[in-house]
């Protein structure tokens, strides 16, 4: 009988400093179509005082990654601040899984630790067409039941990306994994009834990308990864400040979306019409000697979906498949250098499913 399991798992991953990327088995039970990473950080004062680090909370993941057999599912920009959790926070926020925490104060021992949660969703729709949480999003699955071994591992900064003054004394992450389970068939109807086209996995990939100059007019070019679907590009831009950089706004201005083989720009626009539709910031903003939920989009995270810019594969996006490295770009202008200055891009990626359930 299908079944659809939400489940926290028994096995975690203690939080170290610095760690290189402890891990831990994902239960190989069905195809798994979201996962909710929850740390729970215990910090060593009350996270209230006037040194609080802008994003702080998202800090505590500075890389996630699922990794089965050979195939990297889930990774993110990884960045010795942190902030490859920052650019992952507003993407789930964005996405409609709320803020990934609790309101008030950040204080422990209230529940002796202050639980942080990203989510990680594997498909395309997270949103029902009724707007109901779609935990169950077979347009992107990662097929754990297929797989020989299956592993996420959690990669961490210092104890001190939190807070200026409070540091980080311990912290578990737990792991609430949503997964579809069945036989084949039953699992191939459910597929239908959800109106899923194409199979897909996540292939997502990451780039940390200095910047080396002031670019004008979308000049600055990176190559974006064919072989696959491009649904949306996350990007995060950073100012050369210390350990714990800041989000940035005045480095990277525009960006456009190059196929150069077809001679055609799908996007090409300017960076603040994209952060200004982005949703209120939340906790550990800017200002932090006073209330922060002002209602204010967060600066320097922009995000290009590219799902509405083509009709054959509006749960995919842009079809690579079969296009050569380098005929497909992201454009950048980038109007203010100073070294140090970089932008974190996360490209959300698909490739086609090729197991049990046929194509």
């Amino acid at each position: 009988m299908l079944r659809k399991v939400s489940k926290t798992q028994t096995d975690t991953i203690t939080w170290a400093a610095d760690n290189g990327g402890a891990g831990a088995d994902l239960e190989r039970v069905g195809y798994i179509t979201r996962i909710d990473v929850t740390a729970e950080i215990t910090p060593s004062a009350t996270l209230t005082g006037a040194g609080t680090v802008t994003d702080g909370l998202w800090r505590v993941f500075r890389n996630i990654k699922i990794v089965g057999g050979s195939h990297t599912y889930i990774t993110l920009p990884n960045d010795d601040a942190g902030m490859g959790g920052t650019l992952l926070h507003y993407l789930s926020e964005n996405d409609g899984h709320g803020r990934g925490h609790h309101d008030g104060p950040i204080t422990a021992p209230n529940r002796t630790y202050v639980p942080i949660t990203a989510t990680l969703h594997f498909g395309s729709r997270p949103r029902t067409p009724s707007g109901w949480d779609n935990k169950f999003d077979m347009s992107g699955f990662i097929p754990a039941a297929e797989e020989s071994q299956l592993r996420i591992e959690v990669q961490t900064s210092g104890n001190d990306v939190m807070d200026e003054t409070v540091t980080i004394t311990s912290g578990v992450y737990r792991f609430a994994i949503h997964r579809v389970v069945g036989d084949p068939g039953e699992i191939r109807a459910e597929i239908a009834r959800q109106g899923v086209r194409d199979l897909v996995v996540p292939a997502w990939t990451a780039e940390n990308f200095a910047h080396t100059a002031a670019r004008a007019d979308y000049t600055e070019e990176r190559d974006l990864p064919t072989g696959g679907f491009l649904k949306r590009i996350a990007i995060a831009e950073q100012d050369a400040t210390a350990d714990r950089s800041l989000r940035a706004q005045d480095e990277a201005t525009g960006f456009a979306i190059k196929l150069p083989d077809q001679n055609e720009e799908v996007i090409r626009v300017f960076a603040d019409s994209l952060g200004a539709h982005l949703l209120p910031g939340s906790n550990l903003m800017d200002g932090t000697t006073a209330p922060d939920f002002g209602g204010f989009a967060p600066r320097g995270i922009y995000l290009l979906d590219l799902r509405p810019h083509v009709w054959t594969h509006p749960d995919l996006g842009l079809d690579l498949r079969g296009l050569k490295a380098g005929s497909a770009k992201l454009g950048m202008t980038i109007t203010q250098y100073a070294a140090g200055d970089d932008s974190l891009i996360l490209y959300e990626r698909y490739l086609p499913y090729r197991g049990i359930l046929g194509g």
